[in-house]
This record gives structure tokens, sequence and C-alpha cells, in this order.
């Protein structure tokens, strides 16, 4: 009964939301960074973003702010330092399917699981190493994982860009691209009534997005001895859509 309940609430606020939307119309010359908390983000919130600028040859830089090593907690053969390698690995080939180079990638390689929980020095620290990131590939147009996504991760991200955009020249349009609100759809009411709603419609087949997803192996399939992936399959299936939504304030 929750499940169901779950999935017809996200169907409702989906609705809305389309309602609500303008067309996202891109920009020529427009130059764009996608920040991803963790290996796959950039894919789930952004890939048909990714692939529709990369057709019109209009650059993405995707700035990949952990190392993703936190994904399979005391997993009996996946350890933190060979995960990290994994996901690197994913997103990049991940990637290559939307024609994104390995060059626009990059890896700050911040420990997976403690973006919330940053001490004062380490958070200035890592939000300078952004800002430096930011300053290199000089966006008009930066895209931000929600501010109120239902996971702590993304929101300190969220904050962690915020000061990184305090310390450089950069005034780009910010776009919040939504993932775990998604599916934990009530957290969309708030963004939906105080800000822009921007919907972005992929090409007619989605075939691309599957493709794309399907590289992040680690991630929504089990990986043994585990039976279940990590990620749930519902959960998965709502980015099969042919799309994607960004909150503007």
């Amino acid at each position: 009964m929750k499940n169901i309940s779950r999935r017809l609430l996200r169907i409702a606020i989906t609705f809305m939301m389309r309602l609500c939307s303008r067309s996202y119309q891109l920009v020529p010359g427009s130059r764009s960074v996608i920040l991803a908390p963790h290996q796959d983000d950039e894919a789930f919130g952004c890939a048909a973003l990714i692939l529709t600028r990369r057709k019109l040859n209009l650059p993405v830089n995707i700035i990949y702010l952990t190392d993703g090593a936190g994904s399979h907690p005391n997993h009996p053969q996946l350890s933190p330092s060979n995960l990290a390698i994994l996901r690197r690995a994913e997103a990049t080939q991940a990637m290559q399917g939307l024609h994104v180079e390995a060059t626009d990638l990059k890896f700050l390689d911040a420990p997976d699981g403690t973006l919330a929980h940053l001490s004062a020095a380490d958070f200035e620290a890592l939000a300078r190493q952004l800002a430096a990131s930011f300053t290199a590939s000089e966006p008009t147009e930066l895209f931000l994982p929600c501010r109120n996504d239902g996971s702590s991760e993304h929101a300190a991200a969220h904050q962690i860009a915020q000061r990184a955009l305090e310390l450089t020249h950069l005034r780009p349009r910010i776009f919040e691209y939504p993932i775990w609100a998604r599916w934990s759809s009530q957290r969309l009411l708030r963004p939906l009534w105080t800000g822009r709603v921007w919907r972005l419609k992929s090409p007619p087949s989605n075939a691309p997005k599957r493709t794309v997803l399907a590289c992040y192996r680690s991630q929504i399939e089990p990986t043994p001895p585990w039976p279940h992936a990590v990620l749930p399959t519902g959960f998965v299936n709502i980015f099969y859509s042919d799309e994607e939504f960004f909150f503007e304030y």
C-alpha cells in the first residue's frame, strides 16, 4: 500500500510539474557545468540535457565531488579503494556515450559519505578546490543537486557549491536538478511553488539514457554476494522517462 501511495503521489506531482513548467531553451554560446555529488547523479538528473547540448556541439563540463566509494559499506568483495576506481571508470564510459570527452570530466575525490560532516576547514578547502574548477570552465549555466533533495550528501554539495561561487567572479544561472526528490516526490512541492520549473524533453527514443544508466552497473545491478542492487529498481525506473526537470530560483 505504501509503494502504491508513493507512486500515485509521484504521478500527480510530476503532472503538476509538467503543467507548471516552461520549455528549457538552449542558449547559443552557453557553457554548462554539472556538479555531481556521486558518479551517476549527472546521468540520472541531466543525461538528456548533456546529450542535447553535445549534439549541438555545446560544451559540457562535469565535476564529480566525491570518489563514490561509500555506496557499498562492508561489502565482502568490493573495497572502498576498488569501488572508487570502478565508479570513475563507469562515469567515464557513461559520459563517452553522451559524447563528453574524458578531458571534460573532473574528479575531486572527496571521501564519499563525509560531505555533511566536514569540519569548517575541510569544507572551505573543498569549496576552494571547486571554485578553481568553476573558474577554469567559466560556466554560464551551473546545474546543482536540489538543496532539499532528500540526501544529506546532495544538500551539502549544494552548500559547498554556493560557497565556491562566492570565491569566484562568476555569476552563472543556477539550475537545480532533483534525484532523490523524484523518489520522495513530496519534496518537490516547495520548489514547485517557489521556483521556476524548466522541462527538457529528450528525443523520441530514450534508448541513449537507458544505455548510459546501464554503465553504472555497480549501482543498478546486484554485486555478488549481495542479492540486490544498492539502488531500488523502482527508483531507477523513474529516470527512464523522456523528460528532465530543473528548478531555478
